[in-house]
This record gives structure tokens, C-alpha cells and sequence, in this order.
């Protein structure tokens, strides 16, 4: 059992964190909902495939309304906005500011379920709040427009409403139908919009690079199915305080291959805002259980 522990930690440190990249390179030349869509609907029906083979129960038409509730949170308001803001801020920068959702999360179920934040919670928010501050200043710096971080901010704060209220909407029983119905739904209505928004004029499949391809389905196969089982699999077989330490070791890794193998910059500001974001995550996320955090789900976010 040991073995496959690490094993599975190790893919949803290095997956997860990788992701942030992979939908950079994948964005290069592929249009955002397109992208976006494309994959959590190939992920999803893969899933929901998975699901049937080992007999679970096809999804009623409450659970399609459920899950299409939280896909649009998770991809259509988070996911595809993700892809067109890596088009113009560093993914390393894109990971840190990411890695805030669990104090989003925590707010979220204090409005939810009346859960007390407690003292460690309040200490990691402050942190959170200065790397934060820092974080926006230098992304300011590098990129003059305002709206990436607008975005950022929107598809964040998106991400953490659907994996907290989320858990109070109908859906399938069963992990793969759940996700599966999720990543469908979401990935559907996120080539929807990509097609309305005219994405698929003068899109020309020739013109798509090789290396955002083979990201793409990088982040359809590593991001949305290993790393998820992976993590799946852990929660029903490690302490979910444990499991969770991915939200402050995910950005590290994105923010170590970004500026390997993306060409980023490290700017002493965003070391900076690493310094403070990383503690921050990690006062919130290993708080005691019931602080906070309960009840918040990750079904569909490689963070994207």
C-alpha cells in the first residue's frame, strides 16, 4: 500500500501542478472554450463510460441539473476563463493566485453551514491577503491591463462557490457519474459558448501546434483522469488533511516549471507572494477539521 501512496501523492503533486503550464502551451494555439470544452467532454464521457462498466446508476434528469450547475461554475466561469488569462500573465503567477481558493472556500462555508474560520484560519487569511496584495502588484507590473486580473479574480471566486454550494445541489451517487456528469455538462456548454463567441471562425485546425496538441491531451488524460483517480483514491485511503496538502505544493511546481520550461520569469516580488501564499494555504488547509473547510469538494479542478 505504501508504494502506491506516494506514488499517487507524487501524481497529484507533479500532474496538478504541471497543469498550469500545460494550459498555457495548449492556449498558444487553440481558442479558450474550444479548448476547454473539448477536453472535460472527452474527460467526462470517459468517466461516465468508466461508471457504466461497473454498473452504476445513469444519471436523472435532477442530477444533469445538479452537476450542470456545478460544471459551469468549475469550467465554464473558471476553467476556460483560465486558459485566455495564460495568454497574457505567467502560469507561475496564474498557480499562486489560484492557490487561494481554499481561503475563498473557507468564507464560502462560514456563509454555508455557520462553520467558525478559528484563529489559525484568520492568521492564514491575513498571510494570504498581503501575498496577495504583492501578487497583484507585480502582475500589474508585467502585464498593464487590468482585465487578466479581473478575470483571475472572477474565475477563482467561481471555482470555490461551485465546490462549496455544489455539495448542496443534486448529483449522481457515485464518484465517476458525479464527475463525469460534471466535466460533461460544464465541457458542453463550454463549446457552446466558444462556438456563439465565433471561436470557430477562421479556426484552422492546420494551424494548431504540435505542442499544443500534445498538451491538450496532456491535460484530458493526466490532468482530468490520472491525477483525479489518483486523488480520489487517496481520500478513501489517506487522512483528507494530508490529501489537501496538493493546494500549497501544486503551485511550487507550477511556479519551478514555468520558469524551467516555459521561459518565466521569477521576479522578487512573486518569490515574494510565494513566500506569504504557500504558509497561507497551508494554516488554512491543515487547520483542525470543522474550521473551515468541511465540505468542499475538488471533482473537477486540476486548477485548473
Amino acid at each position: 500500500m505504501a508504494p502506491l501512496i506516494y506514488l499517487a501523492f507524487g501524481a497529484i503533486y507533479f500532474i496538478w501542478g504541471s497543469t498550469y503550464l500545460g494550459i498555457k502551451f495548449a492556449g498558444e494555439t487553440l481558442p479558450p472554450f474550444l479548448l476547454a470544452g473539448a477536453r472535460f467532454v472527452v474527460a467526462g464521457a470517459l468517466l461516465m463510460a468508466w461508471g457504466r462498466l461497473r454498473a452504476e446508476a445513469w444519471p436523472t434528469r435532477r442530477e444533469w441539473l445538479g452537476s450542470a450547475g456545478v460544471g459551469t461554475c468549475l469550467i465554464v466561469l473558471s476553467n476556460a476563463p483560465i486558459v485566455w488569462v495564460e495568454r497574457h500573465v505567467d502560469s507561475g503567477m496564474v498557480a499562486l493566485f489560484t492557490a487561494v481558493s481554499p481561503l475563498l472556500i473557507a468564507l464560502f462555508n462560514r456563509r454555508r453551514n455557520g462553520t467558525p474560520i478559528g484563529r489559525r484560519r484568520w492568521g492564514g487569511m491575513a498571510l494570504g491577503t498581503a501575498g496577495l496584495a504583492i501578487l497583484a502588484s507585480a502582475t500589474l507590473r508585467s502585464v498593464p491591463d487590468v482585465w487578466p486580473l479581473v478575470v483571475i479574480f472572477l474565475a477563482i471566486t467561481s471555482w470555490a462557490f461551485g465546490s462549496t454550494f455544489g455539495r448542496d445541489w443534486p448529483q449522481p451517487a457515485t464518484v465517476a457519474m458525479a464527475s463525469g456528469t460534471q466535466m460533461m455538462a460544464g465541457g458542453l456548454l463550454a463549446l457552446a459558448i466558444g462556438v456563439a463567441q465565433g471561436e470557430l471562425v477562421g479556426f484552422d485546425p492546420a494551424a494548431v501546434s504540435t505542442r499544443s496538441l500534445l498538451a491538450w491531451v496532456y491535460l484530458t488524460v493526466f490532468g482530468s483522469m490520472v491525477a483525479y483517480t489518483c486523488y480520489q483514491w487517496l481520500l478513501a485511503n489517506v487522512e483528507a488533511n494530508r490529501v489537501a496538502t496538493s493546494n500549497y505544493v501544486n503551485p511550487v511546481v507550477a511556479v519551478a516549471l514555468g520558469v524551467f520550461l516555459g521561459g518565466e520569469a521569477l521576479s522578487p516580488r512573486l518569490g515574494v507572494a510565494a513566500m506569504l501564499l504557500v504558509p497561507a494555504v497551508y494554516l488554512v488547509v491543515t487547520a483542525p477539521i470543522g474550521s473551515g473547510l468541511g465540505g468542499a469538494t475538488r471533482a473537477v479542478d486540476e486548477k485548473q
